[in-house]
């Protein structure tokens, strides 16, 4: 049963290597919602369906009225948290296909994939590590405690692990498995390089009704869950720009009312224009509307960074923080400039150091364009991500 919250059937046959394969995607979020995670799996999916494979997409119902997804299936959690979703039934959802591929972290999830693996139910499993999870407090503890104790035996059953860089594995809980190396392989994320493309920024502007003045983006979620984004950090390094200079800020979430808070306090005023989650068809403006984006994350929830690669495809220059990760994709002084993590002076100069130079600025976009049109694109990650299956499926 397609788009309900019930699974479908699992299919009886397996495709030879080379022709069309039936795939299971496990994802903790999926759009409408709007992470990197699910955005990284929605791509996927339609990627290769679009390429004639037939792709189920499994994803925790998180309440409200369903949406209605063709191939995707939202499933009804025992137990629900937060972006925890105890989901059992997923041993039998997944069995019977060619490849089940799991997007992780998924807690509540993870473990039971990894069990019907472990238990021959399913022949083949693909695991995407997007990142450790880090938290405070009583989450701290218990992330801290799933790191030693079940994430070993996790990831141990998958067949490939795929990471979007080897710098941040090496750097992230799963560089300490030695005995999986072997198994490890680096998969960076493509972005759709047709509808992000370079434009002028003014009638970006104007679309989006901002002021036609410096400008500099920053996409990302305003929520709880994406506190790592180092919006608060932004902010202060944006108070110390001309008062010419606009901060325009893209997404939404339950952290919003405090940043628009903290914009204030700190005297940026209209300066600061939240602009709330735009439509995917206005998204790609954001980016063409700035001189510089900004990726300001202050922790290793940040382990790649799609908006860095998604302002390259518009060929607009970012400065982020120089995390594990991150790096791979903004290239200190040919895509972009890095800094450390949480620095507001050093956040705050290597803007406006841009925002000076707009030859500079502009050259080190084109050079992030050149680079995503030559390695990164979606269909370059689509190319990995198939022939990763077929080298499985002919083992």
């Amino acid at each position: 049963m397609v788009g309900t919250l019930n699974a479908p059937a699992p299919p009886a046959a397996h495709a030879a290597p080379g022709r069309r394969l039936r795939i299971a995607q496990v994802v903790v979020t999926y759009p409408p919602y709007r992470g990197g995670i699910g955005n990284v799996a929605h791509a996927y999916a339609e990627g290769l369906r679009a390429r004639g494979h037939e792709v189920d997409v499994f994803t925790p119902a998180y309440g409200g009225a369903p949406v209605e997804q063709p191939g995707v299936h939202r499933l009804r959690a025992r137990v629900r948290a937060g972006q925890f979703a105890l989901l059992p039934q997923l041993a039998h959802c997944c069995a019977g296909y060619d490849v089940v591929h799991l997007h992780f972290p998924f807690f509540g999830a993870a473990g039971f994939v990894a069990w019907a693996r472990a238990r021959g139910r399913i022949a083949r499993l693909v695991l995407t590590y997007h990142m450790d999870a880090h938290a405070s407090g009583l989450r701290g503890a218990a992330f801290a405690c799933h790191r030693r104790l079940v994430l070993p035996w996790t990831v141990r059953q998958a067949d490939r692990i795929l990471v979007s860089s080897r710098d941040y594995a090496a750097h992230a809980a799963l560089g300490r498995l030695a005995d999986l190396q072997d198994r490890v392989e680096e998969h960076p994320f493509g972005v759709d390089a047709t509808r992000f493309h370079p434009g002028p920024a003014p009638a970006a502007r104007a679309r989006l009704a901002l002021r036609d003045a410096p400008t500099v983006t920053f996409v990302g979620g305003l929520d709880r869950a994406h506190a790592f984004k180092g919006v608060g950090v932004l902010l202060q390094a944006a108070a110390r720009l001309d008062r010419d200079v606009q901060l325009v800020l893209v997404g939404d979430g339950d952290l919003r009312e405090a940043y628009r808070r903290q914009a204030v306090a700190l005297g940026l005023g209209e300066r600061a224009r939240f602009l709330g989650g735009l439509a995917d068809a206005d998204l790609p403006d954001a980016y063409r509307a700035a001189d510089v984006v900004v990726l300001p994350s202050v922790g290793r929830g940040e382990a790649f960074g799609l908006v860095a690669l998604e302002a390259a495809a518009c060929a607009r220059p970012v400065v982020a923080s120089d995390l594990p990760g991150v790096r791979t994709v903004v290239r200190e002084g040919a895509t972009g400039k890095l800094v450390p993590p949480g620095d507001v002076g050093a956040l705050a100069e290597a803007l406006a150091d841009l925002l000076a130079d707009a030859a500079r600025a502009q050259a080190l976009g084109t050079a992030a364009r050149t680079r995503v049109e030559a390695e990164l694109t979606l269909e370059h990650a689509l190319d990995r991500l198939l022939a990763s299956y077929a080298r499985l499926l002919a083992a």
